[in-house]
């Protein structure tokens, strides 16, 4: 039914921007209330009033980044609202002990650097972990929490979804969600790969790959930086800051990026896509890569070599403005 809400009745607020998200619940308030609703310090909400859900993704595809979902979940338990996170980019890859792993490499104080970058240690190799970015942070009992939603089509490598929720939410679902209604049910060979992708995921050989994985991130974002000689002022103008294995090279023009996803596919082998505005805006233009913990060290120093050369060929390094020529060829 979400769906097919008119935009009368659909806000939207700034990416995980949670002051404008406060400003557009407010709004909503008036809405359903027809007057100013005064938020009360503990938090108390009148009842009776229709319901305000706020849809978030706990990982976002393009930039790699994270919701302040602690922060989105309180205001919206102090507003009356409800809370709906799509974990399709959080399942398998965080969960259970490895919440510094949500902080961005550079800003971390330990990032603990071992032989040729990966970190060892406790961390994401816990067992029980995988299950999404609300487990890493311990909030899958917030009571602003309605819903979330983990689909099988990304970390997992299978098809279907499953939504964890209230038995009463659940019931509802099962009556009234006309998608579910309506479609058909998996089948058994669909459920036996999800179960043991699920098993792996939450297990101690997720765990491992958990720490791989973030291992690489690591040692991309650490090379990216040293071999552009970013700041930490200029860092977000050519690198979004993206603590998960979800990348982003900003590459503005879509033939220059077009020219770049070209050359690193012919001479590295790298099936990394160039995405083009309109999906994205234009001027953010962007290679995406994602990091896999069955990529190799060898191949990230590679890439981020091909990526660095290619940047500073392009005059993209914050600073570097002889880029002229280079534009005009392509």
């Amino acid at each position: 039914r979400m769906s097919r809400l008119s935009e009368e009745r659909t806000l939207m607020f700034r990416h995980n921007d949670v002051s404008d998200l406060e400003n557009v619940l407010r709004k909503a308030m008036r809405k359903v209330k027809g007057n100013e609703h005064n938020l009360k310090p503990e938090g108390n909400v009148v009842d009776k009033w229709p319901q305000i859900i706020v849809v978030i993704e706990s990982v976002y595809s393009m930039d790699g980044d994270i919701a302040p979902i602690e922060d989105i979940l309180n205001l919206s338990k102090q507003c009356g609202a409800s809370v709906v996170v799509d974990e399709a980019h959080g399942l398998g890859v965080y969960g259970r002990g490895n919440r510094m792993d949500m902080i961005l490499p550079e800003k971390q104080s330990d990032l603990g650097f071992v032989g040729k970058g990966i970190r060892t240690g406790k961390g994401a190799n816990s067992v029980g972990g995988g299950t999404g970015v609300l487990a890493a942070l311990e909030l899958e009992g917030h009571p602003a929490l309605l819903c979330s939603i983990h689909t099988f089509g990304k970390a997992a490598g299978c098809h279907g979804a499953v939504i964890a929720a209230s038995e009463t939410l659940i019931d509802f679902l099962v009556n009234y969600a006309r998608p579910f209604v309506y479609s058909t049910a998996l089948p058994p060979h669909s459920l036996v790969a999800i179960t043991c992708a699920y098993d792996s995921m939450t297990g101690l050989d997720g765990g491992e790959r958990r720490t791989l994985v973030f291992g690489l991130v690591r040692l991309f974002r650490r090379k990216m930086i040293e071999l552009l000689k970013l700041k930490s002022s200029s860092i977000n103008s050519v690198l979004l800051p993206s603590p998960s294995p979800i990348q982003a090279v900003l590459v503005p023009g879509n033939n220059r990026c077009i020219a770049l996803s070209n050359r690193l596919k012919s001479e590295g082998n790298f099936q990394l896509y160039p995405i083009r505005s309109p999906t994205v805006p234009k001027g953010e233009e962007r290679i995406r890569i994602i990091l896999h913990s069955h990529n190799t060290e060898d191949e990230v120093r590679l890439l981020v070599n091909m990526l660095a050369a290619s940047i500073k060929s392009f005059g993209l390094v914050p600073g570097n403005t002889d880029s002229g020529s280079i534009i005009s060829k392509l």
